[in-house]
């Protein structure tokens, strides 16, 4: 495959024996590209160009604008959020050097986000990344996204195939191309193997789904491919597009591309750029009327040209050596934090033996000491790789069982040992008005407040069923945290209080679910609850769970027995905002601020 550069006008690039070679990755990064972006730095500071014009370019190199004055977010994409121990490495150096908060953060989309980055600090950080096959190629923009992907990939019990090789020649596939720079919005992509969903495909605006189907006597690997899928202010499942596209000859390919190319083409939702998503066009014509026009695309001639699969491949290095099992012997009866941690951090491998060890990371946040101590976790009780989740936390797989103290020890000493990996407690959140532009409240502070809260009460937190709980709290509606799809999700919003001021508040998601093969969006309640109550709150739903539910019953089911009224004149309890007093404004300040809320929303520019 060639790897192409859009040109930039008014750019000199190097002539290609100048350029440095691609380094091995599964999107390839191009030297030239940091050299023509240093050019449109330089004129955009000479004012040669326009902040509009600009911002277009950047955002195609993974840089975003915040909230706060010439200071960036620059999203790594991290396809199937796989790193090895030396990207790990050279991440710590990153997040010490040029993140001014000495921290990044990993999300929901599997990636790896540094914030406060200085604008001439942007080009150095690709250049590092580079050297050891990250980009941050097409992160942000009207683009192919990061793919996302199982973090179980190649270790699942009930795994159909290994989906990681398909979903790296995808992301390699439609990096660069020339339709896919400026479509009409980004396009989320998700890959499962398994027959557990663990990537939640169906909320993408495409997704595939790996089977198998008996032809000729001969077994044929393929993919379910769904399509239109989102969250956000109109959350909407994927439909399905087709039930089988073959994988090893290409077609999934094929009919990807057939898919972007109609969205591309797709002019009228131009027009109105916050509804220009590949959903607003299925609701509005129908799914069988977009595969249509999907087979119709396919009869075009570039659907005639060869796909080199092995090429698009090649950027999957494998697993890595592989470590000498260790016999497992499990604790007997034994208080402490690693029989907890065994117990929801630590899946067998379909590999006798072996684990899968998840690595709780609070609120996504890492160090620069915790990114090493991880690649030094992996090369010591893994095979020298990690995968991030949708969950925001880190897997390490191929741990010996009888290794698994040693990695708990390990991850304890850099304070990512605790128990309740994608339990109730992992409360998952997006920056909000840390530093997003369309931030409403303060959701990474409301998360740690939700964390302490549960860990006061350990009936709660403890209780089995609330145990397997998911609470997801996103700082505005656009839903980065996916809070549409938690038993308890929270979305960031404001309400009016004394003497015509605001205070940050919360609306409230209820049922939402992401467990084996099902997913659900959950229903939103009456009203909003204010954000120094909304702990309280929580502490009140889970209780009245905990009280009322029948035998076994998960909180889906309770939540369809009792219906929404029930919650509601709970939340209604938490509502009420007090007078404004400036000796004690607490109630009028967000979580973790010193000053008085006010609303301060800019214009985001994931629609730009």
């Amino acid at each position: 495959m060639t790897t192409q550069l859009t040109p930039v006008p008014g750019v000199d690039h190097p002539p290609e024996a100048e350029r440095t070679p691609n380094v091995p990755g599964i999107i390839p990064y191009l030297s030239d590209e940091v050299v023509a972006f240093d050019a449109l730095v330089a004129r955009f500071r000479a004012g040669e160009i326009s902040e509009t014009e600009f911002q277009g370019h950047r955002l195609l190199r993974g840089v975003y604008g915040q909230r706060q004055p010439d200071r960036q977010m620059v999203r790594v994409k991290i396809p199937l959020g796989w790193l090895h121990a030396r990207q790990l490495d050279v991440l710590a150096d990153v997040i010490e050097q040029v993140a001014p908060l000495r921290k990044g953060h990993f999300t929901t989309r599997e990636n790896l986000q540094l914030h406060h980055v200085p604008l001439e600090a942007t080009s150095r950080l690709m250049r590092m990344l580079g050297a050891v096959g990250l980009t941050t190629r097409e992160a942000c923009g009207n683009t192919v996204r990061n793919v996302t992907g199982c973090p179980l990939a190649g270790v699942c019990p009930d795994e159909i195939f290994d989906a990681t090789p398909y979903a790296a020649a995808y992301a390699r596939h439609f990096v660069r191309r020339p339709f896919t720079q400026k479509m009409p919005r980004k396009v989320k992509t998700a890959f499962v193997g398994c027959r557990e969903d663990h990537a939640v495909v169906r909320i993408h605006d495409l997704g595939f789904i790996g089977t198998i189907r008996q032809e000729n006597g001969t077994a044929v690997r393929g993919f379910r491919i769904v399509v239109g899928g989102g969250t956000s202010i109109e959350p909407v499942l994927a439909a399905e597009l087709y039930d089988f596209a073959t994988a090893d000859d290409g077609a999934y390919l094929r009919v990807a591309e057939a898919v972007l190319r109609v969205f591309n083409r797709s002019d009228e939702l131009r027009k109105n750029r916050m509804r220009a998503r590949i959903k607003v066009l299925i609701k509005r014509i129908g799914i069988d009327a977009f595969r249509e026009l999907v087979e119709k695309e396919l009869k075009e001639p570039w659907a005639a040209e060869p796909i080199d699969l092995d090429a698009l491949r090649s950027g999957v290095s494998g697993e890595g050596k592989i470590p000498a099992p260790v016999a497992f012997t499990p604790p007997a009866a034994e208080a402490g934090d690693f029989p907890a941690w065994l117990r929801t951090n630590a899946v067998p491998q379909k590999q006798a033996g072996y684990y899968a060890a998840f690595v709780t990371v609070p609120a996504g946040d890492v160090t620069p000491e915790q990114c090493r101590g991880l690649g030094a976790a992996a090369r010591e009780y893994g095979t020298g790789q990690v995968r991030s989740t949708h969950d925001q936390n880190v897997v390490i797989r191929w741990v010996p069982g009888g290794r698994l103290r040693e990695l708990w020890t390990h991850l304890s000493a850099l304070g990512l040992g605790q128990p309740g990996a994608q339990r109730v407690v992992d409360v998952v959140s997006c920056p909000g008005t840390d530093s997003c532009k369309l931030g409403i409240t303060a959701s990474m502070g409301l998360n740690r407040a939700v964390r302490t809260v549960l860990e006061a009460h350990p009936e709660l937190a403890q209780d089995p069923l609330i145990e397997q709980m998911h609470l997801r709290i996103s700082g505005c509606p656009n839903g980065c945290a996916q809070h549409h799809l938690a038993d308890l999700g929270f979305h960031g919003a404001a309400t009016r209080g004394d003497q015509k001021m605001f205070v940050p508040a919360y609306e409230v998601f209820l049922g939402g679910m992401y467990q084996g093969s099902r997913v659900r969006y959950g229903a939103r309640l009456r009203g909003r609850v204010p954000a120094k109550a909304l702990p309280s709150a929580v502490v009140a739903v889970l209780s009245y769970y905990r009280e009322q539910r029948q035998p076994e019953e998960v909180f889906g089911a309770f939540v369809d027995r009792v219906g929404r009224e029930a919650f509601e004149a709970i939340v209604e309890r938490f509502n009420q905002i007090p007078t404004f007093d400036p000796a004690r404004p607490d109630f009028y300040q967000d979580w973790e601020r010193s000053g008085v809320y006010k609303v301060e929303r800019g214009e985001g520019e994931c629609a730009m």
